[in-house]
């Protein structure tokens, strides 16, 4: 029995044959380690620590109503402009990521990184099922690049930190069974393996141009469904795709992940018929121009790249001024709280019973009342093509 309760990684294993059901796609290209895997394996991987933390620290935004956000007004008495200006700005889910610059909280989230870079080391990814390895890389992606992140916060553009050869996302910041990785060697992982459009929504890029961050982690048993819901989201906002007269106007996102649409145009035209509602599909066919020129690097944080020092919030009894995201000195990793004061940051999202004029600075307004106004909507159900695995549907969907 392999038991790290701790950290509420726990893996449940029984005895396991020899034999090794391997993925029908090429994985010349990806390191052996992470070759194969073992249909029917019992083991499982839960997440609950990591999901406790997501749930305390994401903000979710619920689906964009595709209206394009007007230009900001200067703050009241000055010429400033705070926040990011982008018609985007109000699409996508929000993490607050002062949390992770406190020195307790990032001390909690490293241990859970550390736990899941060894995972692989002491149960060879071979006698996974291709599920659970799924789920494994999206969160080991998620949760380093939220750490890479915290350690440049305070800032607002992470145009520069995704570019160039020294990005964020090419440093060799990781070593699961022996071999040294980056996020990109993770992403190309994923691409090589899994050969679907659909988990390029699972890997969060810290900016509102890119997929959102959900609330929960992804499991094996539910990884299908959450992409596929990321997915939707992502495709059916502004910041993915938006029609423009008889052109699809698309996330540079789409650029990094060319790999999985070698016949571009096409490709493209299908994945997006897949996930929108019927209404779109005949435009999408039409489409003569297909653009990846939609980006928005502006940072994915709750106030905007800028920690709440100096803001309204600082000034505000209403704002919680003393309420910094916390640990409680006397817990253990496993009971973490991740509360704004004595809140949590799920009812602090709902806003409570204060006005929000009363409790955030004005760039962070607007994006709120229109979350408020997404999730008033109720939208139908869209039937999209899932990964094909050969697995039985998730037996509850993921929150």
């Amino acid at each position: 029995m392999f038991n790290k309760a701790k950290f509420a990684l726990l893996m449940v294993l029984v005895t396991v044959s020899t034999s090794i059901a391997f993925a029908e796609a090429d994985e010349s290209k990806i390191p052996e380690p992470f070759r194969g895997e073992r249909k029917g394996s019992p083991i499982q991987i839960t997440y609950n620590d990591w999901t406790k933390i997501l749930r305390s620290t994401v903000v979710d935004a619920g689906e964009s109503d595709r209206s394009s956000a007007s230009a900001p007004k200067p703050e009241i008495g000055t010429r400033t402009v705070r926040g990011n200006t982008s018609s985007t700005r109000n699409e996508g889910n929000r993490i607050v990521f002062e949390a992770y610059t406190d020195e307790k909280n990032i001390a909690i989230v490293r241990k859970i990184r550390a736990e899941l870079e060894a995972l692989p080391g002491e149960v060879p990814m071979r006698e996974w099922t291709k599920n659970e390895q799924l789920a494994y890389w999206l969160n080991l992606y998620n949760i380093t690049l939220i750490d890479l992140i915290a350690q440049e916060f305070p800032t607002r553009s992470l145009k520069k930190l995704a570019q160039g050869k020294d990005s964020l996302w090419n440093k060799k910041v990781l070593k699961v069974s022996d071999v040294n990785l980056s996020l990109n060697d993770i992403h190309d992982i994923l691409v090589y393996k899994w050969d679907s459009t659909i988990v390029m929504y699972g890997l969060f890029q810290g900016y509102v141009g890119g997929p959102s961050i959900r609330r929960t982690a992804y499991t094996g048993e539910t990884v299908h469904r959450a992409l596929v819901d990321n997915a939707k989201e992502f495709v059916n906002s502004n910041r993915g795709m938006r029609l423009k007269g008889s052109t699809l106007l698309i996330s540079e996102y789409y650029k990094d992940n060319k790999a999985l649409f070698p016949n571009w145009k096409e490709d493209l035209k299908k994945h997006f018929i897949s996930l929108t509602e019927y209404g779109m599909h005949d435009r999408i066919r039409a489409a003569k121009k297909i653009k990846a020129t939609t980006d928005d690097y502006f940072i994915a944080d709750l106030y905007g790249g800028s920690t709440r020092h100096g803001t309204a919030l600082a000034t505000n009894r209403a704002a919680l001024n003393d309420a910094f995201i916390r640990v409680n000195s006397g817990q253990s990793a496993g009971n973490a709280s991740m509360g704004i004061g004595s809140f949590t940051m799920e009812t602090y999202a709902d806003f409570g019973k204060d006005p929000v004029e009363m409790r955030f600075p004005p760039h962070v307004r607007d994006y709120i009342y229109q979350m408020r106004k997404n999730k008033a909507l109720k939208k139908g159900e869209v039937d999209v093509e899932e990964i094909d695995d050969g697995s039985s549907e998730p037996s509850e969907p993921p929150q």
